[in-house]
């Protein structure tokens, strides 16, 4: 890793200058400009709650910064926001924990395994805090970023996605900051003496408050000179300021978050009540999901609330948006729970003021820093259920007032929250510690338009494939299975080369979000005979739709499928992207000859080793006398496909995908 991580390096640089937004360099190694590229890491990436983690990115994006995002674990479920679809950068996760166990113990072979470092967080931390997990997974996406010339990346939450980025800057050099939120350094890092080490290895921190800022400063006050206040920012294109309701029709209240117990619903239920007890007409919404869900549902039940309080659930942010913009108030009764955690500040209070709508919220942590009692919302004291009731009362009467709020709340928001003025706090500090690198040269220049497709690996039933592999190393291969048995001896390297699909329900998300063009593809399956498999044919085409506009951005012309499994995901890829397929058929093929016949006479050639598919197509396949298969490992034994052909069969790709 060190060798690569040096090979990546450019010459020091002269100076850096900002062009039309983006990031730009002067290497004085070439006396030319590069475009920096900047990368994020996340624990777990999206997440449906965390949308000032988009908002953020865009903005960058807007401001042709190039991103790099990695994630070490999937999301929890397939579920999008519609925004999600506009971020130009990939999203790279982290592959199996059987690859990742296999380039660690690459590493410890070649030296590049971070063992000092984690000795010294076992001794220091103890097995709690994961630190070989935690190196582990740093491994992979330092090598991603060292191929990627990322300059620097950043992360949000001081917990386990920081504690990774420590490994990652020790692995590849590459600098990392980050923001820490609210419970994530108060109490999810589980120890101040890590929280003070990642502070320390951070080129800048980020808090998203005074409130917060001041806090972190008094845990690690070494590092208050690099601690900078920047809030989370809003789209405030996305968030119009709508005129208030008619005064005529039933006030309506609402409230956002996960159903958790600092948000402080089982008070906002309670106040319902009292505001009940009161003779106020009124409705109210809480949207979102979570583990109070059962719990909130039986005190509306019990409070006689079932006909004025509802919890519709986790909703697209689209509709989270005509929601605030049709509600008169919007309240979140934040408190401390039994843990000592918090809100800091509230996303979603923010995104109600851009609407203008007032808001009902409590004195805790940052939540002043934003709501400005009297002239943006009305606070209470935490837990004050009596003084919730009678703020809401005071709008839900009074629609002048309401009006009167929720304009400052616009006003403010424009001025501080906006988060084009926020990025660009961002970029500027980011600017200031990256250091510009070169992406490192990867596929090779024939080969560059060709990618190879391989259905499960590693596969005790293709180990053949592995010297094939092995030799066009460099050029893209995708796998979409990572295999359940370890890697043949000598094949373990290809785990540097390979780039594996992420989890299903990454892939499933993709195709929940295209639903006509899935429609679409389901339809293509009558025009293959009847035997083949609906399932099989269904899990093609969600790799498929995924693939597409991956195969698109990299400038793929040609496809090559490593087994009849592939070929039918590289049949679908084909009339989606009008790329020429060709294909290696393993004997027997996963498919019944009929289907696998029908899906080659899309190919421009391939090699066919099962003596009972008939393969004529005018010369254009080569009909192997035996099944593809090796003796010994990968450089040892004799084998029916030498160098020789291996040549010819590169110069044949390399003649489809020009």
């Amino acid at each position: 890793m060190e060798a690569a991580v040096s090979a990546a390096l450019l010459g020091k640089c002269r100076r850096h200058a900002c062009h039309h937004g983006s990031l730009l360099f002067l290497c004085a190694a070439r006396n030319s400009l590069i475009s920096m590229r900047l990368g994020y890491l996340y624990s777990r990436y999206p997440v449906i709650s965390q949308t000032f983690c988009d908002a953020e990115m865009l903005a960058l994006e807007r401001r042709s910064v190039d991103l790099e995002i990695g994630s070490i674990h999937p999301p929890f479920t397939s579920f999008r926001h519609r925004h999600g679809s506009n971020l130009r950068a990939e999203i790279c996760y982290a592959p199996s924990p059987r690859v990742v166990q296999t380039i660690a113990q690459l590493a410890r072979r070649d030296g590049t395994w971070p063992a000092a470092l984690v000795a010294d967080h076992e001794a220091r931390y103890g097995p709690g805090f994961k630190a070989e997990q935690r190196a582990r997974n740093a491994l992979f996406f330092a090598e991603q970023f060292v191929r990627s010339g990322v300059a620097h990346f950043h992360v949000h939450f001081a917990r386990n996605a920081t504690h990774t980025a420590l490994f990652v800057k020790a692995i590849s050099k590459i600098g990392f900051s980050f923001t820490a939120h609210a419970q994530d350094f108060m109490l999810d890092v589980g120890s101040d003496e890590l929280l003070r080490e990642m502070c320390r290895e951070a080129a800048f921190v980020v808090a998203v408050s005074d409130y917060s800022r001041e806090l972190l400063v008094q845990k690690c006050p070494d590092a208050a000179e690099k601690i900078h206040r920047i809030y989370n920012g809003i789209d405030l294109r996305k968030f119009q300021a709508g005129p208030p309701r008619s005064p005529t029709l039933r006030p309506r209240i609402l409230s956002i978050g996960r159903l958790i117990e600092f948000k402080g619903f089982r008070d906002l239920i309670a106040a319902s009540a009292e505001l009940k007890k009161r003779g106020i007409e009124f409705e109210c919404a809480i949207i979102g999901d979570g583990p109070l869900r059962g719990e909130l549902q039986n005190a509306i039940a019990a409070a006689g609330l079932d006909s004025i309080v509802r919890l519709p659930g986790a909703l697209p942010q689209e509709e989270v948006v005509r929601r605030l913009a049709d509600c008169d108030v919007f309240a979140l009764a934040c408190i401390v729970d039994r843990k000592g955690a918090s809100d800091v500040l509230p996303t979603v209070i923010l995104e109600a003021m851009a609407t203008a709508r007032p808001i009902v919220s409590t004195r805790l942590a940052a939540v002043p820093e934003i709501v400005r009692d009297g002239e943006s919302g009305l606070l209470v004291a935490p837990g004050d259920v009596a003084g919730l009731a009678n703020a809401l009362e005071s709008l839900l009467r009074d629609p002048q007032l309401r009006a009167r709020l929720g304009a400052g709340g616009r006003r403010n928001v424009e001025h501080s929250f906006d988060v084009d003025k926020t990025a660009a706090q961002l970029l500027e500090l980011i600017e200031a510690a990256a250091v510009p690198r070169a992406p490192l040269q990867g596929a090779s220049r024939r080969l560059q338009h060709c990618l190879h497709l391989v259905w499960e690996w590693p596969n005790p039933k293709s180990r053949g494939l592995d010297r094939e592999l092995l030799a066009l190393a460099g050029t893209p291969i995708y796998v979409w299975r990572s295999g359940s048995i370890a890697p043949a001896k000598g094949s373990e390297r290809l785990v540097q080369t390979l780039e594996f699909l992420p989890d299903a329900i990454v892939i499933e998300a993709e195709w929940q979000a295209q639903r006509l063009r899935a429609h679409e593809i389901e339809g293509w399956r009558r025009e293959l005979p009847p035997e083949c498999n609906t399932a099989d044919y269904l899990e093609a085409a969600r790799v498929a739709l995924y693939l597409a506009p991956k195969l698109s951005r990299k400038g793929i012309r040609h496809v090559h499928a490593t087994d009849s499994r592939a070929l039918l995901c590289a049949w679908i890829l084909q009339r989606l992207t009008k790329i020429t397929i060709s294909a290696t058929i393993e004997s027997p093929p996963a498919f019944a000859s009929g289907v696998v016949e029908r899906l080659l006479t899309s190919c421009t050639g391939g090699r066919v080793s099962d003596p009972k598919i008939r393969v004529g197509f005018d010369g254009r396949f080569l009909a192997e006398p035996k099944p593809l298969r090796w003796r010994g490992t990968f450089g040892s034994g004799r084998s029916q496909i030498n160098e020789q052909f291996l040549q010819q069969w590169r110069n044949q790709l390399e003649t489809w995908s020009r």
